[in-house]
């Protein structure tokens, strides 16, 4: 089992929230990159305990986290976190 420790989460959801100063994000392909990671633990059979949320063990449980919890980056950052070749 991996955990996702609620510092953790601070730190994607601060990657998330950073803005220049004219509005747009500046972090999210990083955190495109970090969500990735765990999406390939999660494909690899891990069970990913989210701390606050509960455990994802299939892609499915995942993308719904993630897109519920990272919602604009579907639309706003070309890299997405279920293609690995963008």
């Amino acid at each position: 089992m991996h955990v996702i420790s609620a510092e953790t989460l601070s730190e994607l959801d601060a990657m998330y929230n950073e803005r220049s100063p004219t509005g747009q994000p500046t972090s999210w392909r990083n955190l495109v990159e970090e969500l990735r990671e765990i999406r390939r633990t999660v494909e690899a059979g891990t069970v990913v305990q989210v701390e606050g949320f509960g455990a994802l063990r299939t892609w499915q449980e995942f993308y719904n986290w993630a897109h519920g919890r990272y919602h604009m980056l579907e639309d706003g950052c070309d890299p997405w976190i279920g293609d690995d070749n963008s």
